[in-house]
């Protein structure tokens, strides 16, 4: 380093000392750093587990149905467990776990989400059945428990009567998980191969006890 580069450091330092004393400058330093620290501590205590919460898988984007789980398709979050539905994850699914269910962004786990299989304990007889909907708005105003009948798109007959809908799917690709018997689940099959639009079935919500 040359002398004439030393002196023109020292200056700066000098200059850069002397502003740094100004009395309105070290406020404007110092109100900035407390800033900082009380946003950081707030971060702290917004993003730190309550006592009363408990840890649960949610989906960390939109997963399809059939996906094969990785790490990064899930995260754990903290949350009341009077919000949580039956069977909910509280820890990571083993990596090569499939989604039997499509599920949204933030959308809970659950073991029936991950084993179709899990729908049927209770019921004997009966397989599981998906059927896609075109409107959004029959899985959404559906719940487990309700009876439907699903109907030909082609030429109105009913293929299933009264079947127990299990779980309803929503997003984008929309749908019902219902248990019927094994000749049922044929019907529904062959009733979709004759969909020229493919998976169209109408579905109609029973009245309760109907």
């Amino acid at each position: 380093m040359t002398r004439r580069a030393a002196r023109s450091g020292t200056s700066s330092r000098r200059e850069l000392a002397r502003v740094l004393r100004h009395p309105v400058l070290r406020r404007w330093l110092a109100a900035a750093l407390a800033a900082i620290t009380v946003g950081g501590s707030l971060h702290l205590v917004l993003t730190r587990p309550q006592p009363d919460e408990v840890p649960v898988v949610v989906a960390a984007r939109q997963l399809a149905v059939g996906t094969t789980l990785s790490a990064r398709d899930t995260e754990l979050r903290h949350v009341p467990p009077d919000l949580l539905p039956e069977g909910f994850l509280s820890a990571a699914p083993e990596v090569g776990a499939s989604l039997a269910v499509p599920v949204q962004a933030g959308e809970v786990l659950t073991t029936a989400d991950l084993r179709a299989s899990a729908l049927l304990d209770g019921l004997e007889g009966e397989v599981a059945v998906w059927l896609p909907v075109t409107d959004a708005a029959v899985a959404t105003a559906t719940v487990a428990g309700d009876r439907i009948d699903v109907h030909s798109p082609v030429d109105g007959d009913r293929v299933a009567r009264g079947a127990l809908v299990l779980r309803p799917g929503t997003g984008e690709e929309p749908g019902l998980w219902v248990a019927v018997d094994e000749g049922t689940a044929g019907d529904l099959a062959a009733a979709r191969g004759a969909d020229p639009l493919g998976a169209a079935l109408l579905v109609a919500v029973r009245a309760t006890g109907g």
